[in-house]
Protein backbone atom coordinates (compact mmCIF):
# COMPACT_ATOMS: atom_id res chain seq x y z
CA UNK A 1 0.00 0.00 0.00
CA UNK A 2 1.91 3.13 0.96
CA UNK A 3 6.07 3.09 0.90
CA UNK A 4 6.92 1.80 4.50
CA UNK A 5 10.37 3.41 3.57
CA UNK A 6 8.44 6.85 3.47
CA UNK A 7 5.02 6.88 5.01
CA UNK A 8 4.77 10.59 3.96
CA UNK A 9 4.64 9.90 0.42
CA UNK A 10 2.27 7.01 0.54
CA UNK A 11 0.25 9.28 1.95
CA UNK A 12 0.41 12.36 -1.32
CA UNK A 13 0.29 9.27 -3.35
CA UNK A 14 -3.23 8.50 -1.78
CA UNK A 15 -4.28 12.02 -1.83
CA UNK A 16 -3.20 12.60 -5.59
CA UNK A 17 -5.08 9.34 -6.54
CA UNK A 18 -7.89 10.40 -5.07
CA UNK A 19 -8.05 13.36 -6.88
CA UNK A 20 -7.66 11.97 -10.00
CA UNK A 21 -9.85 9.34 -9.75
CA UNK A 22 -12.86 11.69 -9.56
CA UNK A 23 -11.49 13.93 -12.54
CA UNK A 24 -8.45 13.62 -14.52
CA UNK A 25 -6.57 16.87 -13.40
CA UNK A 26 -2.84 18.72 -14.22
CA UNK A 27 -0.49 19.01 -11.30
CA UNK A 28 -1.36 22.81 -9.97
CA UNK A 29 -5.00 22.28 -10.44
CA UNK A 30 -4.36 18.93 -8.24
CA UNK A 31 -2.40 20.56 -5.42
CA UNK A 32 -5.95 23.30 -5.51
CA UNK A 33 -7.72 20.54 -4.98
CA UNK A 34 -6.26 18.55 -2.18
CA UNK A 35 -5.97 21.94 -0.56
CA UNK A 36 -10.07 22.49 -0.67
CA UNK A 37 -10.17 18.89 0.08
CA UNK A 38 -8.46 19.27 3.30
CA UNK A 39 -9.40 22.11 4.18
CA UNK A 40 -5.76 23.91 3.86
CA UNK A 41 -4.09 21.26 6.08
CA UNK A 42 -2.07 19.71 3.30
CA UNK A 43 -0.21 22.73 1.52
CA UNK A 44 1.92 20.93 -1.17
CA UNK A 45 4.52 22.43 -2.93
CA UNK A 46 4.88 22.58 -6.61
CA UNK A 47 8.57 20.88 -6.60
CA UNK A 48 7.05 17.95 -4.48
CA UNK A 49 3.78 17.82 -6.43
CA UNK A 50 5.60 17.20 -9.76
CA UNK A 51 8.01 15.06 -8.85
CA UNK A 52 5.79 12.79 -7.18
CA UNK A 53 3.74 13.09 -10.29
CA UNK A 54 6.83 11.49 -12.35
CA UNK A 55 7.58 8.90 -9.63
CA UNK A 56 3.68 7.84 -10.02
CA UNK A 57 3.98 7.87 -13.37
CA UNK A 58 7.50 6.02 -13.39
CA UNK A 59 5.94 3.18 -11.16
CA UNK A 60 2.95 2.84 -13.12
CA UNK A 61 0.04 4.22 -11.01
CA UNK A 62 -0.39 7.54 -13.12
CA UNK A 63 -0.57 8.00 -16.72
CA UNK A 64 -0.46 11.42 -18.46
CA UNK A 65 -1.08 12.97 -22.19
CA UNK A 66 -0.62 16.51 -22.68
CA UNK A 67 -3.45 19.04 -23.48
CA UNK A 68 -2.73 21.56 -25.62
CA UNK A 69 -3.82 24.95 -25.53
CA UNK A 70 -3.71 27.95 -28.41
CA UNK A 71 -4.09 31.00 -25.80
CA UNK A 72 -2.31 29.10 -22.50
CA UNK A 73 0.59 26.85 -21.57
CA UNK A 74 0.06 23.39 -22.47
CA UNK A 75 -0.96 21.11 -19.68
CA UNK A 76 -0.07 17.75 -18.84
CA UNK A 77 -3.45 16.04 -17.35
CA UNK A 78 -3.09 12.47 -15.47
CA UNK A 79 -5.42 9.82 -14.45
CA UNK A 80 -4.84 6.49 -12.53
CA UNK A 81 -4.22 3.23 -14.13
CA UNK A 82 -5.24 0.02 -12.90
CA UNK A 83 -2.84 0.03 -11.00
CA UNK A 84 -3.34 3.09 -9.46
CA UNK A 85 -6.95 2.51 -8.92
CA UNK A 86 -5.73 -0.55 -7.19
CA UNK A 87 -3.59 1.37 -4.95
CA UNK A 88 -6.23 4.01 -3.94
CA UNK A 89 -8.43 0.87 -3.51
CA UNK A 90 -6.07 -0.59 -0.99
CA UNK A 91 -5.41 2.95 0.85
CA UNK A 92 -9.06 3.06 1.49
CA UNK A 93 -10.10 -0.65 2.63
CA UNK A 94 -6.76 0.56 5.24
CA UNK A 95 -8.52 3.58 6.22
CA UNK A 96 -12.02 2.00 6.60
CA UNK A 97 -9.85 -0.70 8.76
CA UNK A 98 -8.35 1.87 11.02
CA UNK A 99 -11.60 4.41 11.34
CA UNK A 100 -13.11 1.20 13.31
CA UNK A 101 -10.00 0.91 15.45
CA UNK A 102 -10.04 4.63 16.07
CA UNK A 103 -13.87 4.72 16.66
CA UNK A 104 -13.37 2.09 19.08
CA UNK A 105 -10.80 4.10 20.55
CA UNK A 106 -12.40 7.20 20.95
CA UNK A 107 -15.84 5.52 22.25
CA UNK A 108 -13.47 4.45 25.14
CA UNK A 109 -12.04 8.20 25.56
CA UNK A 110 -15.43 9.14 25.69
CA UNK A 111 -16.84 6.77 28.51
CA UNK A 112 -13.21 7.12 30.46
CA UNK A 113 -12.97 10.79 30.67
CA UNK A 114 -16.54 12.18 29.20
CA UNK A 115 -15.38 13.24 26.01
CA UNK A 116 -16.45 16.49 24.79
Amino acid sequence: MCSEKDPQRGWLQFLILRVVCETPSYGYEIIKKIEEMSHGRHTIKTGTMYTTLRRMENNGLLSSIWEKNQDAPDKRIYEPTTKGEEFLKKWFENLIESKSIIDSMIEFYNNKYGGR
